[in-house]
């Protein structure tokens, strides 16, 4: 396996080590399971640890620099089985979900001391464009993000009432749609709306 921890600064870390080649530090892995069968990319960075398989193609965006991607030999693991873990998570984050019946776009938003409200390279990272997305959601950054449209969005864990996060979508025309959002360990007293800028509802 290609482990990758979340600490950006690590030797081991994939994206950090590659960091001057890319134009974001986003790996963008196949789920086939994912929505029944039907598939879709997953979007990766430093906001949480994960293995690439061997065989297992991924793809990243290139920056245009002329060097070698590097796949060191302390980035990779060995793991006889897999081994459920479980993990307690308490870091305060949203999962914003939009189906249109048959399948599921969601984006993440975590909320992470250290970042910021504009783009963290590594804790920000966009949907994946290789594709054409006839189903997505999205959000944008909060300040200077640049136009990303990002599946993945870290924003500093205070002044939570004071962060309007802008969310877009890509659907069918005249396609009946839902969008929910969950929150978890947000502090007390914190809510979260959805605000549909056309019709002022919430």
């Amino acid at each position: 396996y290609i482990a990758s921890d979340n600490t950006a600064n690590a030797t081991n870390n994939i994206l950090t080590v590659n960091s001057g080649l890319l134009t974001e530090q986003t790996i963008w892995i196949w789920d086939q399971s994912f929505n029944s069968g039907v598939g879709r990319y997953e979007t990766r960075n430093n906001t949480s640890g994960f293995h690439i398989a061997p065989g297992q193609a991924f793809f990243v965006s290139a920056s245009g620099a002329s060097s070698t991607f590097a796949i060191n030999e302390n980035m990779q693991s060995h793991q006889s089985t897999d081994t459920f873990l479980r993990t307690e998570n308490t870091r305060p984050e949203i999962n914003i979900t939009l189906s249109n019946g048959s399948e599921i776009s969601d984006s993440n938003i975590f909320y992470i001391d250290g970042t910021t409200t504009g783009f963290d390279n590594g804790y920000d990272s966009s949907i994946f464009g290789g594709v054409v997305n006839e189903l997505a959601i999205y959000t944008q950054a909060v300040a200077n993000g640049t136009g990303r449209n990002l599946g993945i969005q870290s924003l500093p864990d205070n002044d939570y009432e004071n962060m309007v996060i802008p969310v877009g979508i890509i659907a069918t025309n005249g396609a009946e749609i839902t969008i929910a959002a969950n929150a978890t360990n947000l502090p007390a007293g914190i809510n979260v709306y959805l605000e549909d800028k056309d019709d002022s509802s919430f």
